[in-house]
């Protein structure tokens, strides 16, 4: 009966669809290009943006292509203190894999000692202010109190012996509004080549609006490398920690303008190839420009997989 159902409906939508004939024409390509802004300022960190310009929705994703914005003004200004920094610009090369990248970021001058002292704390709200392209973008994030893990520790996966799930427990605070983002490294027992570096799983971001003030058992997803198209049997082995694997949980509370844009960012990159998706908004808290100016109070946990 379900089978007959779902095909009845399958029939009036595409006949419904074939009624409906239309010529649409979208202009998916952008006159001017965007700004693209990704800073971000930690408890007890730097800040550090990254300003580039963004690519059309035809061209290639190449990180050799990426166009970074020279010459800007960058200021951040610590709302509580008022006291404010430049940043300065730096032009570094990486290595990744077997190529070597050259990228541009805006960051304290670490010859001026009180420029280099300028760092994130707690309950405290800092401005962003950019200038470049002959425009001025501008942007207020705070860093948030919040709780860490209460514990963390791997269970085995049932018919799959060499993958571990990561477990914890997780007390909210008792006040509504409170928001987390969660990423993970992974220090490999045997070695890949592949960059160990903070990555984020299928979710990255949590808040309570459900679960205010309780405790509560939760699986935390490995992050993956969202570059890769993984096989079928890779990819159900993604969130899943392998054994005898290193890794450390950076728990981050976040405001929630912040926990908005990785909410969009992950949904829509979560759907991209999925034809029943629909479109998602991504939504910057940095107004006429795109990406996120984010407070982090980030928390680490390191854990090393025993279970035999």
């Amino acid at each position: 009966m379900q089978k007959t159902g779902l095909m009845l409906c399958l029939i009036l939508l595409l006949s419904v669809l074939n009624a409906c004939e239309k010529d649409v024409h979208m202009n998916l390509r952008s006159k001017d290009a965007l700004i693209v802004i990704e800073g971000t300022i930690e408890t007890n960190q730097q800040p550090y943006v990254y300003l580039t310009n963004s690519i059309g929705f035809f061209d290639k994703i190449d990180l050799n292509a990426v166009s970074y914005i020279k010459n800007a003004i960058v200021t951040v200004q610590d709302l509580n203190t008022d006291s404010m920094v430049q940043l300065k610009e730096y032009d570094i090369d990486t290595v990744i894999g077997t190529n070597t990248f050259s990228f541009s970021i805006y960051a304290p001058d670490i010859n001026d000692p009180v420029a280099f002292a300028f760092k994130g704390h707690v309950n405290h709200s800092y401005k962003l202010t950019v200038v470049a392209n002959g425009k001025t973008f501008e942007s207020v994030t705070k860093i948030p109190t919040g709780n860490g893990l209460d514990s963390l520790w791997t269970e085995k996966v049932t018919n799959r012996d060499s993958f571990r799930t990561l477990r914890a427990i997780y007390v909210d605070p008792d006040t509504f509004g409170n928001s987390v983002r969660a990423q993970t490294l992974v220090r490999k027992a045997t070695k890949t080549g592949e960059a160990e570096i903070y990555r984020t799983g299928f979710n990255s971001v949590y808040n309570d609006d459900i679960v205010n003030g309780a405790r509560l058992p939760i699986t935390i997803e490995i992050g993956y490398d969202k570059t890769i198209n993984y096989s079928q049997a890779e990819f159900r082995t993604l969130g899943f920690l392998k054994k005898s694997d290193t890794v450390t949980v950076k728990w981050s509370a976040i405001d929630k303008k912040v926990f908005k844009f990785w909410e969009t960012m992950d949904y829509s990159q979560g759907s991209i190839g999925n034809p029943f998706a629909s479109p998602t908004k991504i939504q910057s808290n940095i107004p006429g420009a795109l990406g996120v100016w984010a407070g982090y109070n980030a928390k680490e946990f390191t854990i090393v997989d025993t279970l035999k």
